[in-house]
């Protein structure tokens, strides 16, 4: 994660006001693993943004050949 310039081949997707920007690499990726959440921590040994693939509760399964909203 860095802060950088959209380039014209990236995509940007806006939620609650902040824009993110992900290269096409990257929004594939999130869209295959269901999702991305991006969370704060704050704790005594450690403090900054965790990013997890997969929404909360989805369930992907396209190992399996079977693809529930992976395309």
């Amino acid at each position: 994660m860095a802060l950088d310039e959209p380039k014209d081949d990236d995509a940007i997707v806006e939620n609650n006001g902040i824009k993110f920007v992900m290269d096409t690499q990257t929004t594939d990726v999130v869209r295959q693993s269901g999702g991305l959440t991006i969370d704060y921590i704050d704790e005594s040994h450690r403090r900054g943004y965790m990013l997890n693939l997969g929404a909360p509760g989805a369930q992907s399964d396209c190992s399996s050949g079977g693809c529930n909203g992976c395309d």
